[in-house]
């Protein structure tokens, strides 16, 4: 079982897309380059060799999802930092 992470109402965490690259499926919604997501959550990686799942949200708070079977992006595609709201 992997732990989803939903950051607390003090800390506002980002994604900046540093990798767009299409995946093998033909994606619904996809992310740019450069642009700032905002983090809904995310999971504990699996294993110290694996990333974690993000799941962002577009300019409008809906969520991204690639497709019906991909609900989140791989941590690898984004560098993701956090602001302190206090």
């Amino acid at each position: 079982m992997v732990n989803l992470i939903v950051p607390p109402k003090y800390l506002a965490v980002y994604a900046q897309c540093i990798d767009d690259t299409l995946p093998t499926f033909s994606p619904e919604e996809w992310i740019e380059k450069g642009r700032i997501y905002q983090v809904k959550h995310y999971t504990e990686p699996l294993n110290t060799s694996e990333g974690f799942a993000v799941t962002i949200l577009d300019k409008n708070g809906e969520e991204i999802h690639p497709s019906p079977s991909h609900w989140s992006f791989a941590s690898h595609r984004f560098e993701i930092f956090s602001i302190c709201l206090n």
